[in-house]
């Protein structure tokens, strides 16, 4: 499930007091992606309650100044705002508001909130506030969705008849088909197809396979497991006559994606038969 969020265009200017700005820190640049809360899975990211007991302030500020694993760099950001948003990401006690940051009483003329639903922590101009969702996916505590695979499929239509030729479940989750339980489809899927002239279509999945598959009926025809999960959408090009496809394994694996792993990514390239 996604949480409505005020959208951050209608952000006020940072507070001043240093705790509070901290907690503003967080709300533009991390929440969208990150939750504070132990076990939330509403994020498509990992939850960063209790970090400051897992990783250094050193370690922290690295991460947000340089990125880390699927996550970017905050260059942007001064030393001062990455010390204060360590801060609170080490103690993320709600920060005292001031008068300048409050919303407007909801029995004003124009309020467009009633007075339970307001969060008054975030620094926001309510009065005619959008909302926008953040970043995260549908997930049950065990980390795959609620809802019954297949979780992500290939579907080929028929644009003539308007009809669909074949449909099949892409890629597997490896946890289940240690387990024989087989065709899920792949969860958290960030992957594109591509088609050669030889009417194959070859897909890479967060399964660390690649896969080759007949464009006339489905089948798999050929499959190979790379160090990483793959993502993205494969180049196809051609050096000195021979055709080749090249993959991005640099994804995160498994139920629960999290920027605390450290990936050993490669471009993969396969030559394609002459």
């Amino acid at each position: 499930m996604l949480k409505l969020d005020p959208d951050d265009e209608q952000r006020i200017p940072p507070p001043d007091a240093p705790a509070a700005r901290g907690q503003y820190l967080y709300d533009v640049h991390c929440h969208s992606c990150h939750s504070l809360g132990a076990g939330d899975t509403r994020r498509a990211v990992s939850s960063l309650a209790g970090v400051g007991q897992k990783r250094s302030r050193e370690q922290i500020a690295s991460a947000i100044r340089e990125g880390i694993g699927p996550m970017p760099a905050f260059a942007d950001l001064t030393s001062e705002d990455v010390d204060l948003l360590v801060t609170y990401l080490n103690d993320p006690a709600p920060a005292p508001v001031s008068a300048s940051v409050a919303p407007p009483d909801s029995t004003a003329p124009g309020s467009r909130l009633p007075a339970a639903e307001v969060d008054d922590s975030e620094g926001y101009d309510w009065d005619g506030a959008r909302f926008v969702s953040g970043f995260g996916l549908m997930r049950a505590s065990n980390g795959l969705s609620p809802i019954g695979p297949p979780w992500s499929s290939l579907t080929a239509y028929d644009l003539n008849k308007g009809t669909i030729q074949w449909k099949i479940p892409l890629g597997e989750v490896p946890e289940l088909a240690a387990k024989g339980i087989k065709n899920t489809g792949s969860v958290y899927p960030k992957v594109g197809p591509v088609v050669t002239a030889g009417g194959l279509l070859f897909a890479g999945t967060r399964d660390k396979k690649v896969r080759a598959i007949d464009v006339e009926n489905g089948k798999i025809l050929w499959e190979r497991q790379v160090d990483a999960a793959l993502e993205g959408m494969p180049a196809v090009y051609e050096v000195n006559g021979r055709q080749y496809i090249l993959f991005c394994a640099a994804a995160q694996a498994g139920l629960t994606p999290t920027t605390e792993e450290t990936i050993q990514g490669a471009y993969v390239a396969f030559a394609l038969p002459n």
